[in-house]
């Protein structure tokens, strides 16, 4: 007498279904794991910052000011961040911005640029220190500095008006900005905020020397110093 035997399989339904369990495991794990990614990033480029404050700190020592700017518009770090290796390794090597090539959103610049970080030294309330090769006299010796990462949007902020001002990292430490709310509004525009989402508008700062005697200095100071 034969004996039949039965395929054993799952049937269609069973099959919909762990697929439907699948995509619904996806859907909660893929957006943790980008927003852990952020956070981890985020916490790279402080600690990038924090290591470039320390030797910008050791270079005031032995030289009674701040490095001059740098835009970072050069593969060649040929401005500020080279004061910090040449002739003095204050930083055996340089780091580049963790979260990789930005962009500028408009202008004749719009477009991509090389993935450096950012720095705008000089003193405060007065100007500008410049770049090494055309230093500014009224913004040397430098007594204030801010160092800078895109951020999470990937956007040079420092390129753009914020809430009608001009914020480019070459000004800063920007005397022209006016000791008023609408400055500090400009200057919370200007900072990234983790918890206005994880990708958000703003950029990661860190800052060091004299506090700018306004407002917004000190909001600045306080949002800008990595411990966010």
């Amino acid at each position: 007498m034969r004996i039949r035997r039965w395929a054993v399989g799952f049937t269609l339904i069973e099959l919909l279904i762990v697929v439907a369990i699948i995509a619904i495991l996806a859907a909660i794990a893929v957006p943790n794991f980008l927003e852990a990614q952020v956070r981890a990033k985020c916490s790279r480029a402080r600690s990038d910052l924090r290591s470039l404050s320390v030797a910008q700190e050791a270079y005031r020592i032995d030289w009674n000011s701040y490095t001059n700017i740098d835009r970072g518009d050069t593969p060649f770090y040929s401005e500020g961040f080279l004061q910090l290796t040449t002739p003095v390794a204050y930083m055996t090597s340089l780091p580049m911005d963790v979260f990789g090539s930005y962009r500028y959103p408009t202008g004749a610049n719009a477009g991509m640029r090389q993935p450096f970080y950012e720095m705008g030294t000089g003193v405060a309330g007065v100007g500008s220190s410049g770049p090494p090769r055309n230093p500014s006299q009224n913004g040397m010796p430098a007594n204030i500095w801010m160092i800078t990462s895109s951020g999470p949007d990937h956007v040079d902020d420092t390129n753009q008006n914020q809430a009608g001002f001009s914020l480019m990292e070459q000004n800063f430490p920007w005397p022209q900005l006016p000791n008023n709310e609408a400055a500090v509004v400009a200057i919370l525009t200007l900072v990234y905020d983790p918890t206005n989402g994880t990708v958000s508008g703003g950029q990661i700062y860190r800052t060091g020397g004299t506090v700018p005697p306004t407002r917004w200095g000190q909001v600045f100071f306080a949002n800008s110093s990595g411990s966010k």
